[in-house]
């Protein structure tokens, strides 16, 4: 059974639908054909039996006054006329009452023996008190011809509907797996042309490429979502290292395209992790992450964008030859704290300055981290669950001046499931550079040679 769901969920959404028109052609070929079927032939019966009666009932009243004069040449013409012109009595007989032949008329025209018939007797009783008995032989197949002829043109119009379903169903799929695939194909992603086509099942392949950007729950309510309390934000401060070096040796021109590239990686970054941009200051670039009822992986989202943007780093460097290199600070933003810090966050001055603070914090933590480095505190590694399967670890001796009693870790490792989720995150950000990439490189008319400054 698991291999069988198996199956199917790698099935085309075209062979899906078409798998649909099938299975519900089958069942109404199996489940409504029969049910008409039998229902006709209990019609057919029920006919027939009504109508031997019925005839039955009027040859009784027909015959009653010959047979007091004993007249059988009236009684044998009644006879004659009712087979000859009734084409369904294939005979009629009248038994005296000794139970002897009397009068009896039949049809010459030849019979099948596989034809079935059925006959009808009845007592007629005269008014000297003999019982003769009356007969009549009822051929069914007329009235079974047209029940037939109803049931083989409802199963040929059954059948009809039934291709045009699984036409219908063909089409549909085809034109719904193509517009998926044109979707799909739209979507950057960091697989190959095999390993992408190795799920058939479009909508699953449309989910894997959409997952990066599925950060949080989407909310039906615009409205109430803007209006959502924040419980809890960090800021993530990212420090270029050697932007005095860049700024002493870089031509104007390409030290601005090294810094537009910059500015270009944050702005994808911070679309794709929900990250707000803070005014910079002292060679940092400060962004933050808030966290709602609905979205409590803010920590999470603040990682990823640092190794993000390491990444991206490295290789704009690479391929320039010059680029910023970087170190992060990560830190719990004191301005939401729950409700025991309400009031503050009602009073602009003592926001600014609690953000000051932070921002002091971060700056002296990010002078610690060597390049491409990430260092937080404590507080952070508690926020984040051991499930997570997130690693840091213990920066021995290393604390800044805003917190000379608090541990400074480094970041070591995401887990595997994140890790993965990471991979396909960063395919999506290098395709959304690379939709709109400019050459931000040009060679230096200054005479100041370009320098190698990417580790």
């Amino acid at each position: 059974m698991n291999t069988l769901n198996a199956h199917l969920k790698k099935m085309g959404l075209q062979k899906k639908l078409m798998l649909s028109a099938a299975l519900f052609s089958f069942f109404y070929c199996l489940l409504v054909l029969p049910l008409l079927y039998f229902q006709l032939n209990s019609q057919t019966e029920l006919q027939t039996k009504l109508l031997g009666e019925a005839m039955n009932h009027q040859l009784a009243d027909q015959v009653r006054q010959p047979l007091l004069q004993q007249d059988a040449v009236s009684l044998q013409v009644i006879l004659d006329n009712l087979v000859v012109h009734t084409g369904m009595i294939k005979q009629a007989a009248v038994f005296k009452p000794d139970k002897s032949l009397f009068a009896e008329s039949l049809d010459t025209a030849p019979v099948s023996k596989a034809v079935s018939r059925d006959v009808f007797n009845q007592t007629l009783t005269l008014a000297n008190g003999e019982n003769w008995q009356i007969q009549i032989t009822l051929d069914p197949g007329d009235i079974q011809h047209q029940a037939m002829t109803i049931f083989w043109s409802i199963s040929a119009l059954g059948f009809l509907l039934c291709a045009l379903l699984l036409y219908w169903a063909s089409r549909l799929g085809n034109d719904i797996s193509a517009r998926l695939q044109n979707l799909t194909a739209c979507l950057p992603s960091g697989e190959t042309g095999t390993e992408a086509n190795t799920d058939a099942d479009e909508i699953s392949r449309l989910e894997k490429r959409i997952e990066p950007l599925l950060l949080r729950p989407a909310s039906t309510d615009s409205e109430l979502r803007a209006t959502e309390p924040v419980l809890e934000s960090c800021c993530l401060a990212i420090r270029g290292i050697n932007l005095p070096q860049l700024q002493a040796h870089l031509s104007h021109d390409n030290l601005l395209r090294v810094l537009k590239r910059f500015d270009d990686i944050i702005t994808t970054i911070s679309e794709l992790f929900k990250a707000e941009r803070l005014s910079g200051a002292n060679n940092c670039v400060y962004l933050r992450f808030v966290a709602t009822a609905d979205d409590s992986n803010f920590l999470l989202r603040a990682i990823s964008s640092h190794l993000a943007l390491a990444e991206l780093q490295r290789e704009q460097a690479n391929e320039e030859g010059a680029g910023l290199i970087l170190s992060s600070a990560l830190a719990i933003d004191p301005i939401h704290k729950g409700d025991e810090d309400a009031a503050n966050d009602s009073c602009r001055f003592m926001q600014d300055t609690a953000a000051e603070a932070t921002f002091a914090q971060l700056s002296a933590t990010s002078l610690l981290a060597d390049p491409w480095q990430l260092l937080t505190h404590e507080t952070v590694k508690t926020k984040i669950p051991a499930e997570a399967g997130i690693y840091f670890e213990a920066l021995a001796g290393a604390s800044d001046n805003a917190s000379q009693t608090s541990e400074t870790f480094l970041f070591a490792d995401l887990g595997s499931e994140e890790q993965a989720l990471f991979e396909r995150q960063l395919a999506y950000l290098r395709n959304r550079l690379s939709e709109n990439e400019e050459p931000h490189w040009q060679p230096s008319t200054s005479g100041n040679p370009l320098i190698h400054i990417a580790s």
